[in-house]
């Protein structure tokens, strides 16, 4: 922008040094002047309209209000997925600090400057947080380590991944901190074991009769530590872990699937209607066997379900209220009920159960109980149906 000296009423006003030259010169004293080398300066002194001046800077361009604009911080930007958070720059702005706009150019006038630079000299106000800020850094390194995290699930056969681009929809980017929102870790959690846990679910079950018979789950399945893998999700969050893994479990079952297909194609079935046993190992028959199951009469009839086996033992002594039992094998599955060798039984299948059955236990041949002890192991299915 330009301002002419027109426009300010600018003028120069000298002092009486040329009158008092003249008067030096007068009569017959000039011709002294050609002999003498002298320079002489006319002091002067520059004159202008202050308030013309302050109006004609506020009508200038750069006070002009469509070409102002206000000074923006760097900050953090969105989340770019595979390049995570990056900061945008600081902008200075176009607001000029007027005063001293205005001592600035009413030097340069006194100077007789022709041009005068904004640019330099701290005119413009600036941004009160610049790209290099400390505080500002510490929040993208933060943020860049929490969305770099790559957690790979192998969750009962399937896999489920944590990246950056699901991270991002977590974080909070604050003025101090990143924060995660951890009620929504903890809902995603959830929802994923409510997707593969099959714990307490019904089953649907094919006996080797060929019937299909519809079980409720007992105390098998897997069954996702919710709580815990929350916790050690955040964790592994906070530290920018690459890893894969399975999430926590409380159990886990045998097989890898949804009801049903949890089990595998190894378990131990028992037919307790018709008091008999068969294991399958990797879907093949290795034995089957007549059996003794719970009393019926009594009230002790052993729980249809799928269990798991909980341990086996050898030399086991197995006490009630009433009795002390010394078994060779005993391979217990739903709580106290288990699978054990019954040397004081002389015959087994039938109806014995209904009024000679036991405690609750399948009550085998010794040799069927040593053979099934030599397979199973902890977490082996056990399927009881009626």
């Amino acid at each position: 922008d330009c301002m002419s000296p027109g426009q300010l009423g600018m003028v120069y006003v000298f002092d009486d040094t040329l009158d008092r030259l003249n008067e030096e010169l007068d009569g017959f004293r000039w011709p002294q002047m050609l002999w003498i080398d002298r320079d002489w300066e006319l002091p002067r002194t520059l004159v202008y309209d202050e308030e013309a001046l302050d109006k004609r800077l506020r009508e200038s361009v750069f006070f002009d209000r469509k070409n102002i604009r206000k000074p923006r911080n760097a900050g953090i930007g969105e989340y770019e997925s595979g390049k995570g958070y990056s900061i945008w720059p600081d902008d200075p702005g176009t607001v000029l600090d007027f005063e001293k706009v205005k001592n600035a150019v009413m030097e340069a006038l006194e100077n007789l400057e022709e041009t005068l630079d904004f640019r330099e000299g701290g005119f413009y106000s600036e941004a009160e947080v610049k790209a290099d800020d400390r505080r500002l850094n510490r929040l993208l390194d933060t943020a860049n380590l929490y969305v770099g995290t790559r957690v790979e699930y192998r969750w009962n056969g399937e896999t489920e991944v944590i990246d950056g681009d699901l991270i991002s929809i977590w974080i909070d980017i604050g003025e101090d901190q990143v924060t995660l929102d951890e009620d929504a870790v903890r809902e995603y959690i959830n929802d994923l074991a409510r997707k593969h846990d099959t714990y307490g679910r019904d089953r649907v079950f094919t006996t080797t009769a060929g019937n299909r018979v519809t079980l409720k789950s007992g105390s098998y399945g897997w069954w996702t530590n919710r709580a815990g893998e929350t916790e050690a999700l955040l964790a592994s969050i906070r530290e920018g872990e690459k890893v894969c893994r399975e999430p926590l479990f409380y159990c886990r079952g045998y097989a890898e699937g949804g009801p049903g297909e949890d089990i595998g194609s190894s378990y131990v079935e028992i037919d307790l209607g018709n008091q008999h046993l068969y294991l399958y190992v990797e879907g093949k028959l290795i034995l089957e066997s007549d059996m003794v199951s719970g009393n019926i009469a009594r009230g002790h009839g052993t729980p249809a379900g799928v269990f798991g086996i909980t341990y086996k033992e050898r030399d086991a002594t197995l006490r009630g209220e009433n009795y002390a039992s010394h078994v060779d094998y005993w391979m217990p599955f739903n709580g106290n009920i288990g699978m054990h060798d019954a040397s004081w039984r002389n015959s087994f299948g039938g109806e014995i159960y209904l009024t000679g059955g036991s405690h609750g236990c399948i009550n085998l041949p010794r040799d069927a109980a040593a053979e099934i002890y030599g397979y199973v192991e902890a977490n082996f299915p056990v399927v009881c149906y009626y």
